[in-house]
C-alpha cells in the first residue's frame, strides 16, 4: 500500500498547489483593483480642482466653447 500512499501525497501536493495558485491570483486580482480605484479617485479629485479653476474664466470662453464646458461640467458632475 506504499503506492497508494504515494499517489494520494502526490494528488493532495497538487490540490494544494492549484489551491494556492488560485488563492493567489485572487489577491492579486484584488489588489490590482484597489490599486485601479485609488488611482481613479485621485484622477477625479484632480479633475474636480481642474474645474474649481476652470469655472472662474469659463465667462471669457467663446460660446461654442462655453456651450461645450458646461455640457461636460453637467455631464461629470452626474457621476459623482
Amino acid at each position: 500500500m506504499p503506492l497508494d500512499d504515494a499517489i494520494q501525497s502526490v494528488g493532495e501536493a497538487f490540490t494544494s498547489l492549484f489551491n494556492w495558485l488560485r488563492t493567489n491570483k485572487e489577491e492579486q486580482s484584488e489588489t490590482q483593483i484597489i490599486k485601479d480605484k485609488k488611482r481613479l479617485k485621485d484622477a477625479t479629485n484632480v479633475a474636480e480642482e481642474i474645474f474649481v479653476i476652470t469655472d472662474k474664466y469659463k465667462d471669457f470662453f467663446m460660446a461654442e466653447d462655453k456651450e461645450k464646458y458646461d455640457k461636460l461640467r453637467k455631464k461629470f458632475n452626474r457621476k459623482d
